[in-house]
């Protein structure tokens, strides 16, 4: 397939290849092959993932603010960066805590890693111990956890692939996959993401230039998998791209016809997919340039949704989200151009755990812009221009590849020189947010406002030390928050499109020295009880307010205030407190109400019954009371057969702290015996004169519209009445009793008390002649 975006062997040749040539420099050749190993770089740029904080909550936004602006930070590796066009540095991943790791093309072409410290700004550059550095290898860094972890692919001297680890502290672990070529030109191990775990998943090339899945476990094991409807030939194959914090992963495969399709494998192994766009093409109609046919999920967020890209039958980029719930939604930024620029149309690069996405789109004139668009919301946030991208040539504009949870992007563009330079964009963040009152030392509890002057935008807080910007206990602020001793709120503010807030802290210590008010009483008193209790709170302090929860939690002045009664209809612990103007909140009270409502068992003695047809047959049906059940319990039967019944003597009983019995009486029909069968309505004299009558009335009615249908209702209504008054002379009919039929039974014998307790037994019964 020679326009997929990649391929086999010397793929990567062919998608920038046509770069090389149309530069006709011979000394690009090495180049292009190596921008093309960034399919592990700017070819697979809008295949790396950028780490959120998973399992955080969702960050501090809001929908509707004004557009943010973004402060740029230019990334080069100097010394060591190429300065001829093609080279240069690559920013390809940031992490949340904003370090940021790439690549950068050295002077001969060659390929090499960096990471820049968020903290000092400081770059560090490294290679895998066994990287080759000619043309076309080096060594690539992919993707940076939150520890600050790398992991990457590097092609050795014979420009085979392998995997590499390296660790916080600089230390490098090279890696193959199990099984995976390791002496190969352009086969091997391609490790594309990892998680704070340190799994890292990715995909190797066998011999015959197949792809297929894995992921390697922090001690270094390996598991491989392929997607059920996965290609087995050259270029085809499973691709994973992702793994979340719990080892699920995403990605796409290739199947026989060279048509990419989305998957995801949850962490027990189980696959979902196809993922398929709605519009994505099927393989046909695939235009020019550097593009492939069908869909592409590259990226999870924190809410069980993914996102990625697709292309349409003219080969046009669009950009989608798929959500938890299967919704599609697809992604084309106004005045994306599908007909110009090196990714044509709208191309989503990368999503955070957050459901916040970056990308780039290409214009009518061919120059590439970024974009956002923070998750849970529709706006899109662009354009986005590094000052100094070049707006001409073949890498014209500015290409965001990651977002990383804070709103800060990292990507690259190309001078106008065509040199390669790495960026940070840092959005421009919320006002911090505001205490009302501030903090400080109070002798009696206080009602905390927070506010923020950014409009429409988002505050979350905690109290319990963790920081609302990662917490999972963070709450978003709806309104005051009552502060009844000392206590700690942090908080934070986001809104669309913005960086968020830096975290504020409030302290709140209250010194009272207010004796407290009365602990709360409780009536009943607690205990166990064998019926549902009302109970009531009341407390001596003179007006006093009693606030109360069900949950197990402790009670503040936050809680639900105690108004009337409270229903205890099952086992449940109320804990409660008062609060009264000149006292410190009282002792908390607990009352434990343990109800065990009386019940009662059945059974039945003998459990089979064998009846000659016109015989009876008798068990006993016994209540056994429990818990203090003494409700009175009457007596039913189901599925008896025909012609039987069923008696109690007594019809219900009482029981009194013992069991208590009850005589059940089954009683059969013998065959030959006459009934008399009342006469139908129909037969009777009454109908017999008012049927005609009717049927008249029911003709003439009729006779427009369906004539000939109403006469014969008419005929069949008067032989009716005919038939009612010839019968006239008797009001019912003597027919033979077939009597109980002979079979076995399955009867339901019922106990009832009212309508809250019902317990039976089995009884059998067999019918003989």
């Amino acid at each position: 397939m020679k326009n997929q975006w990649y391929g086999s062997g010397t793929g990567v040749r062919r998608v920038f290849g046509a770069v090389a040539r149309a530069c006709k420099k011979p000394g690009w050749i090495g180049a292009a092959v190596i921008l093309g190993l960034s399919g592990l770089t700017l070819g697979f740029f809008w295949l790396t993932e950028v780490h959120g904080a998973f399992g955080a909550p969702r960050r501090a936004q809001a929908g509707g603010g004004s557009s943010p602006t973004y402060t740029f930070t230019t990334i080069a590796v100097v010394p060591g960066e190429g300065k001829f066009a093609l080279q240069g540095t690559l920013a390809i991943a940031n992490n949340a805590g904003g370090d940021v790791a790439g690549v950068y093309i050295d002077n001969s072409y060659g390929a090499h890693g960096f990471v820049r410290a968020a903290s000092t700004g400081t770059i560090s550059t490294f290679d895998a111990p066994n990287a080759g550095t000619a043309k076309n290898q080096g060594t690539f860094p992919i993707r940076i956890e939150i520890a600050g972890n790398i992991t990457g692919m590097y092609a050795d001297s014979n420009n085979a692939y392998h995997g590499f680890l390296r660790a916080s502290n600089g230390t490098i672990t090279e890696f193959d996959v199990t099984g995976a070529p390791t002496t190969i030109g352009h086969r091997g191990t391609i490790p594309l993401n990892i998680n704070a775990a340190l799994q890292i998943t990715g995909f190797y090339v066998d011999a015959n230039a197949v792809r297929h899945g894995f992921i390697r476990a922090a001690d270094g094991t390996f598991t491989t998998f392929d997607f059920p409807g996965a290609g087995t030939g050259p270029t085809q194959g499973t691709m994973p791209v992702k793994i979340n914090g719990p080892g699920g992963v995403t990605g796409f495969y290739v199947d026989g016809n060279q048509v990419f399709h989305g998957f995801l494998r949850n962490a027990k192994g189980a696959f979902i997919g196809p993922i398929d766009a709605p519009n994505a093409s099927g393989g046909q109609g695939v235009g020019r340039g550097l593009t492939f046919a069908g869909t592409i999920v590259h990226s999870f967020d924190g809410l069980g949704g993914v996102g990625g890209i697709y292309t349409d039958t003219s080969g046009a980029f669009h950009g989608f989200l798929f959500s938890a719930s299967s919704v599609f939604t697809s992604i084309d930024v106004p005045g994306a151009s599908t007909t110009g620029g090196v990714f044509r149309g709208t191309l989503l690069t990368n999503m955070d755990a957050f459901g916040d996405v970056t990308g780039a789109y290409s214009d009518a004139n061919g120059v590439e812009h970024g974009f956002t668009i923070v998750g849970g919301t529709t706006t899109i946030n662009a354009p986005i221009d590094v000052p100094g991208a070049n707006t001409t040539g073949l890498f014209a504009g500015t290409v965001p590849l990651s977002i990383n949870g804070t709103g800060e992007l990292a990507g690259t563009y190309a001078d106008a020189s065509g040199i390669f330079q790495g960026f940070i964009a840092t959005a421009s963040a919320v006002a911090n947010p505001t205490f009302s009152p501030a903090p400080g030392t109070f002798s009696s509890a206080q009602s905390v406002i927070i506010s923020d002057t950014t409009p429409n935008s988002a505050i979350f807080y905690t109290t319990d030390g963790t920081s609302p910007a990662t917490s999972a206990t963070a709450i978003q602020y709806t309104g005051p928050i009552a502060v009844s001793s000392t206590e700690t709120i942090e908080a934070i503010a986001g809104a669309s499109g913005f960086a968020n807030s830096a975290v504020v802290t409030a302290t709140y210590t209250i010194n009272s020295t207010a004796p407290p008010a009365a602990t709360p009483t409780f009536s009943p008193a607690p205990g166990t009880y064998t019926s549902a209790q009302t109970v009531t709170i009341s407390d001596a302090t003179a007006g006093a307010t009693i606030y109360y929860t069900l949950d197990g939690s402790t009670p503040t002045t936050g809680s639900t205030k105690y108004t009337g009664t409270i229903s205890v209809g099952s086992t449940e612990t109320i804990k409660a407190i008062a609060a009264a103007t000149g006292f410190s909140n009282s002792v908390e009270a607990t009352a434990t109400y343990t109800i065990n409502l009386g019940d009662f068992q059945v059974s039945v003695n003998p459990t089979t019954l064998t009846i000659v047809s016109g015989q009876s047959g008798t068990a006993t049906f016994t209540v056994t009371p429990e818990n203090g059940f003494n409700s009175s319990v009457s007596f039913a039967c189901s599925g008896l057969p025909s012609e039987a019944a069923c008696t109690f003597s007594p019809s219900s009983v009482t029981p009194s702290g013992q069991p208590v019995t009850t005589k059940l009486t089954v009683t059969t029909t013998a065959p030959g015996s006459a009934a008399l069968i009342p006469r139908p309505f129909f037969q009777r004299p009454i109908y017999a004169i008012s049927l005609p009558i009717l049927a008249m009335v029911f003709g003439f009615t009729a006779r427009r519209k369906r004539a000939l249908g109403g006469a014969k209702l008419l005929s069949l209504l008067l032989l009716v009445g005919a038939i009612g008054l010839a019968s006239c002379s008797s009001g019912s009919n003597t027919v033979k009793n077939p009597g109980t039929p002979v079979g076995t039974s399955m009867v339901s014998v019922s106990a009832s008390a009212g309508v809250a307790i019902n317990h039976a037994a089995t009884l059998t019964i067999t019918i003989t002649k």
